[in-house]
């Protein structure tokens, strides 16, 4: 969604489209939010109820100096952040999720592009022109409204006219929406599909004032419901609505209700961002229910058994096994391993995404396309003398929407620190004794290959048997 904010974009809508705001009037025989509200109150258009979607990740764009693609938690924690290559007036993933779109504002004369980005790195990978009535709207397109249907077409709305587009996302074409905004109201925030059927759209009278929120019904009738602070973007995650506002605060909206009002809704601010927000999305804009999907796995090497000196080497394994983009985070107490063993400086390596220890707990953050992996390694020293309890476990905990362990057993690992004394004869054998079985992925070191090495699974750890002591 556009910023008013910005200087450069303040002077391009004072003389491209302000002017238009108070001036503009959808299409003739087109449903309009005034006059309606009689045809609400008799059950005109009743909507499909939808089932609710578990929670996903919500995903902003900022503009003018900081060009940001930010993805959030639904508490306004940020997940992620990449650098975008311009101004996008909005953003909106696919129906499916596996594609995120942005459309260039203001765009030129006649032409607007339809753009494909990488979320995870925020890069262009192909653009479509937009032809058909959105690019001809006058005097520049000025889309800053995009959401995907369940249907794969994108709904569009423009802040140069009051019109409502759909547009082919795979020919950029465009056409007339069934609907738009009553007259002297452009588009401003975004379209959501409710869990109920009805497309919530936000508007604009000016650019100062609040946003009034509209219900499109599924015959196409329009009824403004409320106000919510100016909103640029707004997104979905689990039934829930956040508005992304003018000032970068993330709002909830707390009720959506179904009657005509012009009063304004109740809202909580999760997050004060302070942001430039032009636009928001998430993959459940649509009223599809797209979540991400990882999983975690831990090994150990040595397996299961240590001694005091010894180098216990930990590899957690995060795998994106779902069809989006995810944020797979996890969090690892090492309270019990650190009281029997030491940290390792400089050893804690993730081979994308960041990975921090805190105190007594280590952190990894990273956003994955799917089927991608991320590997994070650390390794600690076993006390000579150990004076712990001589048991270390720990468990990588998913800390993301999505996340699970692997298996049952794949996120914890045991490892006992033998009483007896290091033997320093060639052949004798440290951590797993022959005969033992090493991790078999599930984190549990109890391996199951079948000559009793045991081999890890998950990721192709070994160790070796025969290797003398230190």
């Amino acid at each position: 969604m556009l910023n008013h904010r910005q200087p450069g974009l303040r002077s391009v809508l004072t003389s491209a489209a302000i002017g238009l705001v108070l001036a503009v009037t959808g299409p003739a025989g087109l449903a309009q939010a005034d006059g309606v509200a009689a045809a609400a109150s008799t059950g005109a258009a009743a909507s499909k109820a939808r089932a609710v979607c578990p929670p996903t990740t919500l995903w902003a764009n900022t503009g003018g100096a900081a060009r940001n693609l930010i993805q959030y938690d639904t508490a306004g924690n940020t997940l992620s952040t990449a650098p975008l290559a311009r101004d996008y007036g909005d953003i909106a993933f696919s129906s499916n999720g596996s594609t995120l779109y942005g459309v260039d504002f203001p765009g030129a004369a006649g032409s607007s592009t339809l753009y494909t980005i990488n979320p995870v790195t925020g890069a262009e990978t192909s653009g479509t022109p937009i032809t058909g009535p959105l690019a001809g709207v006058s005097p520049l397109p000025a889309v800053n409204g995009l959401t995907a249907r369940a249907d794969g077409t994108l709904i569009a709305g423009s802040f140069s006219t009051s019109q409502i587009f759909l547009i082919n996302p795979a020919t950029g074409v465009s056409t007339l929406f069934p609907a738009s905004f009553p007259a002297g109201v452009v588009s401003a925030g975004d379209f959501i599909t409710l869990d109920d059927g009805d497309i919530l759209a936000f508007g604009t009278p000016d650019t100062t004032s609040p946003s009034p929120v509209f219900r499109i019904r599924p015959d196409n009738t329009v009824i403004q419901i409320g106000t919510v602070p100016q909103t640029f973007g707004a997104a979905k995650s689990a039934g829930q609505v956040y508005a992304f506002a003018s000032n970068g605060d993330i709002n909830q909206l707390n009720s959506l209700p179904t009657t005509a009002s012009t009063a304004a809704l109740p809202v909580t601010t999760v997050k004060a961002t302070g942001s430039g927000f032009y636009g928001a999305t998430s993959t459940q804009d649509a009223g599809t229910c797209v979540a991400p999907a990882y999983t975690i796995a831990k090994t150990a090497m040595p397996a299961r058994k240590a001694h005091e000196g010894d180098t216990i080497t930990y590899r957690v394994t995060v795998r994106n096994t779902g069809s989006i983009a995810a944020t797979g985070d996890f969090s690892d107490d090492l309270g019990d391993v650190l009281d029997d063993a030491t940290l390792v400086p400089g050893t804690v390596t993730s081979t994308t995404g960041t990975a921090n220890v805190t105190g007594d707990t280590l952190t990894w953050t990273g956003t994955l396309a799917p089927g991608a992996t991320a590997t994070i390694t650390y390794r600690v020293t076993v006390d000579t003398p150990d004076t712990g309890d001589r048991t270390l476990t720990n468990t990588a905990v998913p800390t993301a929407p999505g996340g699970t362990c692997a298996t049952s057993r794949a996120c914890t690992v045991t490892i006992k620190v033998d009483k007896t004394k290091h033997c320093d004869k060639p052949g004798h054998h440290h951590g797993d004794e022959p005969g033992h079985g090493h991790d078999d992925g599930h984190g549990d070191g109890h391996g199951d290959g079948p000559d009793g090495h045991g081999h890890d699974g998950e990721d192709g750890m070994r160790e070796e048997q025969g290797t003398p002591h230190h």
